[in-house]
């Protein structure tokens, strides 16, 4: 069985031509997409999320979607399921989510720096994977153990670089190599890569064997400041307005779930997003009151809730003592600049994403395209459900810059 193994991942599973791809944690498709726009064959995603997997299964209608619990299903079931063989596929992704570095390190961390115990790793945690709230990172690595790909590709959130002194990634990176894979990581952020927004990620490569070195795509954009970077070529970050400036125009509690385009296309941005797409898709806006209408047409665009004159701000139930609590409640976009990270909770904090020049909050199509998710894209499920999956997803064009050196690693494989 181990020649065979071998064997198989030496040569590999390329299907018509094409590396191949499993997903786990997949949902909505935004790893997926990025490696399908990079050529891969995404073979299956894998995800407990049942309207995400919905959204899965409609765009990605070649991969075989399995919406399980993935500490309730087995690797070898799933295999069976997307028909696959261990050491068959070249490329495992995902990110799994990881409640005890998330939880420590937005809420119990604060009193352990007041006593002095922030760097003590002996007092927080046992290693990482050994966490039982970590076991969804455990379970990727039993399908990794399994699945024997050539290359892993894991996203997690940026604070992991820096938490309990970068042992957690040191912890990563030795799991990794007790699978037998050479893994490195990298904090990327999406708009070095054509993103028109600013989200900075961890990102782990891990390759089977010691012969290939792990490594990470070069960005492609810089802040339009830097006028060394774009005389070597680097072009300027991918703005909102550039972004969702061609977009239809709609009032508050206006737009439809399908509508047509009513300008042309204003960017090479907005004319690569429409590629494919015949109309725009999820492009409902948030019912607003007249207060919240008003106030938004008061705002100057980039302007925070803190930025707000005492008389506004008392339209929204004011307490100064509170103020320093919702200094983002309230954030308008600014049109000449990458939005900030767009994040799940957008679907309960949207006035922290105000339309840069209209009165409103910003739709699930205007978030897909900030996430750089092209119109050809559909989300299903609820309009919450399509900010949940819009939030959550790994940037398509991020992703597309990872696959395409993913790509370099096995041809030298």
């Amino acid at each position: 069985m181990r020649s065979i193994l071998t064997a198989s991942v030496e040569v590999g599973s390329m299907r018509e031509g094409k590396y191949t791809v499993i997903d786990l944690f997949s949902a909505p498709g935004g790893l997926s997409l990025g490696f399908e726009m990079a050529g891969f064959e995404v073979l299956a995603g894998l995800d407990i999320d049942p309207d995400g997997m919905k959204t899965y299964s409609y765009n990605f209608p070649r991969a075989v979607p399995v919406t399980a619990d993935i500490r309730q299903l087995g690797p070898e079931k799933f295999m069976e399921i997307a028909g696959v063989s261990p050491g068959e596929v070249d490329v495992v992704t995902g990110g799994p989510p990881c409640q005890g570095f998330s939880t420590i390190g937005r809420a119990a961390i604060v009193g352990l720096a007041r006593k002095g115990l922030k760097n003590d790793i002996s007092v927080l945690h046992p290693r990482f994977i050994d966490d039982p709230r970590n076991e969804l990172y455990k379970y990727f690595m039993r399908y990794v153990k399994a699945l024997q790909p050539r290359v892993v590709v894991m996203e997690n959130v940026l604070g992991m670089m820096s938490y309990r002194n970068g042992e957690i990634v040191r912890e990563i990176i030795e799991d990794f190599a007790s699978l037998g894979y050479r893994a490195a990581a990298r904090v990327l952020n999406a708009a070095d890569y054509g993103v028109p927004q600013l989200r900075k990620r961890i990102f782990f490569i891990a390759v089977k064997g010691e012969r290939v070195a792990p490594r990470f795509p070069a960005p492609t954009h810089t802040p339009p400041e830097g006028s060394l970077a774009l005389s070597l070529g680097l072009k300027p970050y991918v703005t909102v307005w550039e972004a969702i400036g061609d977009l239809p125009e709609i009032p508050a509690g206006g737009g439809a779930e399908v509508m047509p385009y009513t300008k042309p296309p204003h960017s090479e941005y907005a004319r690569w997003a429409r590629e494919g797409s015949p109309a725009v898709y999820n492009h409902r806006a948030r019912y607003h009151n007249e207060r919240d209408v008003m106030v938004f047409s008061l705002m100057k665009e980039g302007q925070w809730w803190k930025d707000l004159p005492e008389d506004v701000r008392r339209m929204f139930n004011w307490n100064p003592r509170r103020d320093q609590i919702f200094q983002d409640k309230v954030k308008k976009l600014a049109r000449d600049k990458p939005s900030w990270t767009i994040i799940s909770h957008l679907y309960k904090d949207g006035y922290s994403y105000i339309h840069p020049t209209q009165p409103r909050s910003i739709t699930v199509r205007e978030a897909a395209r900030l996430q750089s998710f092209p119109d050809r894209f559909v989300f299903r499920g609820s309009r919450t459900a399509q900010f949940k999956q819009v939030g959550n997803a790994v940037p398509p064009l991020l992703a597309k810059a990872v696959a395409e050196t993913v790509k370099t690693i096995l041809e030298e494989m």
